[in-house]
């Protein structure tokens, strides 16, 4: 069945009760021309699928499909060699999106914390592909992902995957624009209508994304005014509820230059060194978990011998002597362990 045709398959069952945002959704994968982008537009279609009992059929075609075009995918990168769909991978210690309305200041917060240099521009839709920086921080760097604007009507295909696959998300608000409120309406309600919702602690949950706000623009005229405007408006809007806001403005090199400590923080990312018995631990490159994280995690990033026949470990923290753990010990930032089999 040729693409362009799919909704003419359904009409003899398509639910009348679909959403407009589900609409949207199905037309656009019926624009779509490449492989990769039905894939993006059928998991959207997906995720705004209302689900009852009267889309039970539906929703099984389009899993059905979804399948289909994955494999498509994946025989057409045997055949050619092709890497991903987006021309950069994931590297660091972590990977952040930052996402946001037109003209919010995403690039520049990018372009001051990073090596990368976006296109930086005062009118609308500068950015038109996500945008990757590395971000130094001590002895580690974090991604930062640069994302095209969105608005209630736009939200670029690749978007929500980076989102909810990413280790956070900054959502940048402009507090130099007086529709800071209704720009933050639509972002939250553009996400949640696709099943995403920001939150402020990190969850196992795909659909729950850890997020922090970034209150750009401080130094903007009336921007007090409008930082106490969004934090009553954070307060009232469930979708906001919690999230914690940071004022910021990137023309003061203070506040830019104490930003990476303060990701790092909020990230939760352990540093954890490793030494062979008798030598001096590796302090140029450590292994990176998150809060809560086990010397069993670190064993898995080191090698699969570790994590399947650890013994057990001696552990270093600060100027203690070390101590002797089992795969279940809680690491810190800035432990040094020595595994054994």
């Amino acid at each position: 069945m040729d693409d362009k045709n799919f909704p003419l398959f359904y009409t003899f069952y398509m639910p009348t009760n679909v959403t407009p945002e589900y609409r949207k959704a199905e037309e656009a994968f019926r624009a779509a021309s490449s492989t990769d982008e039905k894939i993006e537009r059928l998991e959207e279609m997906i995720a705004l699928l209302p689900k009852h009992k009267g889309t039970e059929h539906l929703y099984a075609d389009l899993k059905r499909r979804l399948s289909r075009l994955k494999k498509e995918q994946e025989s057409s990168k045997k055949k050619t060699g092709r890497g991903p769909v987006l021309d950069f991978t994931r590297e660091g210690a972590a990977q952040i999106i930052i996402v946001g309305p037109p003209n919010c200041g995403k690039s520049t917060i990018l372009d001051a914390l990073t090596h990368a240099h976006p296109e930086i521009g005062d009118y609308p839709f500068t950015t038109n592909r996500p945008q990757p920086g590395m971000m130094p921080f001590k002895d580690i760097q974090i991604q930062l992902v640069d994302t095209p604007p969105m608005t209630g009507d736009f939200m670029h295909m690749h978007l929500l995957g980076l989102v909810r696959h990413a280790d956070g998300v900054l959502l940048v608000a402009d507090l130099a624009s007086d529709t800071i409120l209704e720009d933050m309406d639509a972002v939250f309600e553009a996400f949640g209508s696709r099943h995403v919702r920001f939150v402020p602690d990190r969850t196992s949950d795909r659909d729950s994304v850890f997020c922090k706000i970034i209150a750009n623009k401080r130094d903007a005229p009336d921007a007090e005014d409008r930082l106490k405007l969004l934090q009553e408006y954070l307060h009232e809007e469930p979708a906001g509820e919690r999230l914690d806001l940071l004022p910021v403005s990137c023309t003061q090199q203070k506040q830019i230059s104490g930003l990476p400590e303060i990701i790092f923080n909020w990230l939760g990312i352990i540093r954890v060194y490793t030494k062979s018995p008798g030598k001096k631990p590796k302090l140029d490159h450590p292994f990176t978990i998150f809060t809560g994280g086990t010397v069993g995690d670190i064993c898995a990033l080191v090698h699969r011998d570790f994590s399947e026949n650890l013994k057990f470990a001696r552990l270093w923290r600060g100027s203690h002597d070390p101590v002797t753990v089992s795969k279940n010990e809680i690491v810190e930032d800035g432990d040094v362990v020595e595994l054994h089999i």
